[in-house]
């Protein structure tokens, strides 16, 4: 099989598993959501609002068409600016995700009860949006909305761009259908949202990538231009080709692996690589890094007073007065045997 049949093989897989994620999510919203008013995290959960909202007025709108209708000029930016593939991935998912919320309507209701409710069908909803990810597509919404931001402010993760929306979400399903179905809502959106990130890449959301390959600047090039990421290039010893070798060290979101394993891949498919998690990424285009107590970053050593402050705003309880006075008079101890003890040695030195 040549690489072309290969590369449409795997457009078609992609199509497929996108496609399946919007049946499970569509699923999800007719047999655990919808019986009970239960509301959809991101965009469907808002058209699911609009929806009620005109049924009120007499006008009775498919939730399908509202949210097609919603992701139309997000669409149109999410196509210029992360390209056609994304683009018709996306278009997939949204045109699917819109399809099954009415095919699946046939599907009854499985429990009367909302918790249940709430925590299997943000299970099978996570479930469905970590499959259509995965295989690189979107169902428009907030994660759609997400990566346009995200792409052009990387400091801006996709996930908080998704959380902001559903509380939006959560906010109004709390002035329509009241606080009792808004926290089961809340339930369901963040159990399908923890699902959804351990599905597509474990439950860490900063990845570090070590990449060895003989092509590393095409490699950092296009790192820098189409993830918006930053690369650090290692000099390096292979101990078996006895050569010297250049490692390209470079951290990306959990939404981004996908999208640096395809660009490795199609510069060098013979590339080395491999990822850890990363606990806590500071600086530049991940959390800023700021000290609220500057104590942690100084060299200094802490100084005990010598006497204790009497002012009105510090008082201390006796027992805290007498442990405090323990600890300075055993500073001072210290400090006088470790002066003896300099003075020995500077004895012996002579």
């Amino acid at each position: 099989m040549n690489n072309k049949k290969k590369v449409i093989l795997n457009h078609f897989i992609n199509v497929f598993l996108i496609l399946l994620g919007c049946f499970i999510m569509g699923s999800a919203y007719n047999i655990f959501y919808r019986p009970h008013d239960i509301v959809l995290g991101g965009f469907g959960g808002i058209a699911n609002i609009i929806g009620y909202l005109l049924s009120l007025i007499g006008v009775n709108l498919s939730i399908s068409i509202i949210y097609i209708i919603m992701n139309i000029i997000l669409f149109a930016f999410a196509l210029k600016l992360l390209g056609k593939k994304f683009g018709i991935y996306a278009l997939f998912g949204i045109f699917g995700y819109a399809l099954f919320l009415e095919v699946c309507k046939f599907m009854p209701s499985l429990s009367d009860d909302l918790l249940l409710c709430s925590i299997y069908g943000g299970v099978m909803s996570g479930i469905g949006t970590g499959i259509v990810i995965r295989a690189g597509g979107s169902t428009g919404g907030g994660d759609m909305l997400g990566c346009v931001i995200n792409h052009k402010n990387p400091k801006i993760s996709v996930g908080w761009v998704t959380i902001c929306v559903n509380i939006f979400v959560v906010a109004l399903s709390m002035i329509i259908y009241g606080l009792n179905l808004s926290l089961y809502a809340l339930i369901a959106i963040y159990i399908g949202g923890k699902i959804a990130d351990v599905l597509i890449e474990g439950p860490k959301s900063i990845k570090a990538f070590y990449i060895i390959s003989p092509k590393c600047d095409e490699i950092c090039e296009q790192l820098n231009t189409q993830l918006k990421r930053g690369a650090t290039k290692i000099e390096g010893y292979g101990s078996y080709t006895h050569k010297h070798l250049e490692v390209i060290l470079s951290l990306v979101s959990t939404y981004q692996v996908r999208q640096l394993k395809e660009i490795v891949y199609n510069i060098d498919p013979n590339a080395f690589m491999f990822s850890v998690s990363v606990k806590e990424a500071l600086g530049k285009g991940f959390h800023k890094l700021e000290s609220k107590k500057k104590m942690l970053f100084t060299n200094e050593k802490v100084k005990l007073p010598n006497t204790l402050p009497q002012s009105q705003n510090f008082t201390l309880s006796p027992t805290e007065q007498q442990t405090v006075e323990q600890e300075i008079i055993d500073t001072k101890e210290n400090n006088i045997i470790t002066n003896e003890d300099n003075q020995e040695n500077n004895k012996k030195d002579n």
